[in-house]
């Protein structure tokens, strides 16, 4: 019995299973299909063509057969566009290779829809030999990050393709990310690919990953990032892009946290014993980090010590980072004086 491809989707990766055909059936059956995916976020855009919007900016799509792959190649002429419109604004060598690598992978992709074009049915078919359960576990995904940085002003990107199976299918991966920002007249651009051209990766169990941060934030040109990955199998007849596209003037930081110590600082002894004192930090959220002389001696919002008249003075010091990064220092001057009582004698008491 002739086989097709039907894709099933699940949290960790995409996983394709082998099913066999109805008679005289010669496209996907998407009645099920289409209930899987949409019950997973995705909405069909067209014929075996289906998208899942991810947040601002972010998209990816998930396409089968001819009708997909050519949905995959018009995305990512989209966005070499995109990357030949910040060529004219800057250029770069490093931008000018990964349009190349780009534009190779549009290349290699439309190669792909021509000989998918001339099957039966404009599906590659499987090798039966590689059909049943074994051969049930292939995966693969695609992810694109592009977002301004936390801990200083800025913006990254991120980006990675995965293909992975255990029976033999062929399958692509490519990624590419490109940061721009601006620090008082510096501009920065920073871009990069996997892999490099002339063609995308190629194998059984294959990975492309790129990321790529720059800092700036000041200056007439606003930050700008942007990440894509795709895979696709023309063996298994599928195609998977996404990306994701950070734009506009990057935002100022959020001030640092401010601290202070509430406690003693200063401590009398006039007979040789010892007390216990607690200091509080004056703030609240993050992380804490106390020390004594330098040394680290507490992580909670309070610290308690044991001194007595023997301690002599030291330095409690107070570390607060902020779930951003940020950070502020309080250090407050223990002084520790012993003045022991004079002892009764025959002529003093």
């Amino acid at each position: 019995m002739k086989k097709k491809l039907l894709a099933w989707i699940s949290l960790s990766c995409l996983v394709l299973t082998a099913l066999p055909a109805v008679a005289g059936e010669e496209t996907l059956e998407k009645s099920e299909l289409q209930v899987q995916m949409e019950s997973q976020g995705w909405s069909q855009v067209g014929s075996n063509i289906f998208e899942r919007q991810l947040g601002d900016g972010k998209v990816e799509h998930l396409g089968y057969g001819p009708e997909g792959l050519a949905w995959t190649i018009g995305e990512l002429n989209r966005q070499l566009d995109r990357l030949l419109g910040e060529f004219e604004l800057f250029p770069s060598l490093e931008l000018a290779e990964t349009i190349e690598g780009l534009s190779a992978a549009i290349s290699k992709a439309r190669g792909e829809l021509s000989a998918q074009s001339r099957e039966s049915g404009g599906m590659t078919a499987a090798p039966l030999a590689l059909d049943g359960p074994s051969c049930d576990g292939v995966c693969y995904s695609a992810t694109a990050d592009a977002y301004h940085l936390t801990t200083q002003q800025g913006v990254g990107a991120t980006a990675m393709a995965k293909f992975n199976n255990p029976c033999g299918y062929v399958g692509e991966t490519y990624a590419y990310v490109y940061v721009r920002a601006t620090a008082g007249t510096t501009q920065t651009e920073i871009t990069r690919q996997d892999p490099p051209p002339p063609t995308p990766k190629t194998g059984t169990a294959i990975t492309s990953s790129v990321s790529a941060t720059v800092a700036g934030g000041s200056g007439a040109l606003p930050c700008f990032s942007t990440a894509a990955s795709f895979v696709q199998s023309s063996q298994l007849g599928f195609s998977y892009s996404t990306s994701d596209t950070n734009d506009g003037y990057c935002p100022p930081l959020p001030p640092p946290p401010t601290c202070s110590i509430i406690g003693t600082n200063y401590e009398y002894f006039a007979l040789n014993n010892c007390r216990t004192r607690t200091w509080t930090a004056n703030t609240s959220g993050g992380t804490y980090q106390w020390r004594v002389n330098g040394s680290l001696a507490g992580t909670a919002s309070t610290f308690s010590r044991s001194i007595c008249a023997g301690t002599g003075d030291f330095t409690v010091s107070l570390t607060v980072t902020a779930a951003n990064g940020l950070s502020c220092t309080s250090s407050l001057y223990v002084a520790v004086v012993y003045e022991p009582e004079p002892m009764c004698g025959q002529y003093l008491c």
